[in-house]
């Protein structure tokens, strides 16, 4: 079911024209596998938490999903992750396997490490 929370996040995240105009399609699930060039966006499944019914049937999942934004300017690395949140945030979809019914930003945090700027968002998609 919603292991494949991933599909959902890049659609969304792909399907914003000015988010595309801020990171090209610098957007990679789990890692960039090369170097690559400032501003990126890096989006990983934290934690999936199944729900259940007293017997024992599946009704869906809480899917705990983190988007890095990444770049070497803070400002724009501060305007990166506000379209982030824009593309994802009360966003729902249907996919073959399961359906986005909720999402919500629950945490949000930032820092600088050798000489670049992170952003890092934390997402609770509901599924079903």
């Amino acid at each position: 079911m919603s292991i494949s929370i991933g599909a959902h996040v890049y659609e969304k995240l792909s399907k914003s024209p000015k988010l595309a105009k801020l990171v090209d399609d610098k957007m990679y699930p789990l890692s960039t596998k090369t170097e690559t060039s400032f501003p990126f966006v890096i989006y990983k499944r934290d934690s999936l938490t199944p729900e259940y019914t007293k017997d024992r049937y599946a009704t869906g999942d809480t899917v705990l999903v983190e988007v890095v934004v990444v770049s070497d300017n803070y400002l724009n690395s501060v305007i990166i992750a506000e379209e982030v949140r824009k593309s994802l945030e009360n966003k729902r979809g249907s996919y073959d396997n399961f359906d986005v019914i909720d999402s919500k930003l629950i945490s949000a945090s930032e820092d600088f490490i050798e000489d670049t700027f992170i952003q890092s968002l934390v997402f609770s998609f509901k599924t079903e």
